[in-house]
């Protein structure tokens, strides 16, 4: 699509780690959320693999600031040739408009590589996904790859406001016929059935027990399936959460997020199996600190709201200045996000997941 030349400007990372690439195409899925395709040329292929489910985090200017969303990939890397990602309006989202509205096939959009923990785990239990509205993005990569590269039953419940909103209306129907012995679909409408009920779950996941369950939507929806499944004694480590929350424009003074951190911390750092011990410089996001180190930690927004720098805390005490991603359980359960952690303690020992 591009010139040689362009190709190889955009194999150069930009600050921060974003690659340029260029739009291939632009499907209008429905009448407020269409797919954007990106051309990933033969030097970022190994960059921007990715697993089923994951998100790509773009870096849009508007109206001179810098702002950063992420956006779950439609596609599968098992099926699909190019990454797409499928964005849908939302009432004063400006990035989100600007999606709909602006971009354009041969548009260069600067983005970061493929990132976050929510993604189609191995094994051969049953899957039960869950969807609500734009949150089918990365459900339906999850059940185009578990099709195609395990034998697993699927069942997929699919909550929209009406029948005008359900995005991939067509594919789905075409793999629940491809796929008919193995794949179930359930429509939700809000205009016929009203919003699904934690009764109403219940009554899907029944026969389903020991399941591993998928969800991604609106956070309503979402608390409402994890209840319901949780009541009904399936086990959290089956139950697998995807959300995403925009930040808000204006940001935090550094000064008042410094405060508090002490000024000599022992940190030690577990990151793909090797250990570390870095000096951290009073102030510094624990994530700055990794980078300034040289340690290729994940991330991906860098604003508190992804979750693709998750770590867990297995000494010590983080304080974080903005979490929109991580659930009180997660928190009991020692996870933090490098992003907007500071150092709480004289020793911190973290762990980033394998």
């Amino acid at each position: 699509m591009g010139s040689a030349e362009q190709l190889t400007m955009a194999a150069a990372p930009t600050q921060g780690g974003a690659c340029r690439l260029q739009v291939a195409a632009v499907i209008e899925e429905t009448s407020d959320s269409r797919s954007v395709v990106l051309e990933v040329p033969a030097e970022l292929e190994a960059r921007f693999a990715y697993l089923p489910g994951q998100f790509l985090g773009f870096r849009v200017n508007l109206d001179g600031q810098r702002l950063t969303r992420c956006y779950s990939m439609s596609s599968s890397p098992d099926c699909d040739a190019m990454p797409r990602v499928t964005v849908k309006r939302v009432v004063g989202g400006r990035v989100s408009n600007w999606f709909n509205e602006q971009v354009r096939v041969g548009d260069w959009l600067e983005l970061l590589p493929p990132a976050g923990q929510f993604h189609l785990r191995p094994g051969e239990h049953e899957l039960m996904l869950f969807g609500g509205g734009s949150g089918i993005t990365p459900v339906f990569s999850i059940l185009k790859s578990a099709l195609l590269t395990t034998s697993r039953r699927i069942t997929l419940v699919y909550a929209n406001r009406d029948e005008a909103s359900v995005i991939f209306r067509d594919e789905l129907r075409e793999l629940a016929k491809a796929y008919s012995e193995r794949l179930q679909v359930i429509h939700v409408l809000d205009s016929v059935q009203g919003y699904l009920s934690e009764g109403e779950v219940r009554q899907l996941v029944r026969g389903h027990a020991g399941a591993e369950f998928y969800i991604c939507g609106p956070g309503p929806f979402m608390d409402t399936v994890e209840k319901a499944l949780l009541d009904a004694g399936e086990e959290p480590r089956r139950i697998h959460l995807e959300r995403f929350v925009s930040p808000a424009d204006a940001p935090a003074e550094p000064e008042a997020e410094a405060a508090g951190t002490p000024q000599q911390v022992e940190l030690l750092v577990e990151l793909d199996g090797q250990q570390h011990s870095l000096a951290y410089r009073p102030g510094d996001t624990l994530l700055q600190t990794c980078l300034s180190a040289g340690l290729d930690a994940p991330f991906s927004c860098e604003e508190g709201f992804c979750g693709a720098c998750m770590c867990q805390v297995e000494e010590g005490e983080v304080r974080l200045s903005r979490n929109d991603v991580l659930s009180p359980a997660e928190l009991a359960e020692g996870w933090t996000l490098a992003c907007q952690g500071r150092p709480q303690s004289a020793r911190l020992r973290l762990k980033f997941p394998d």
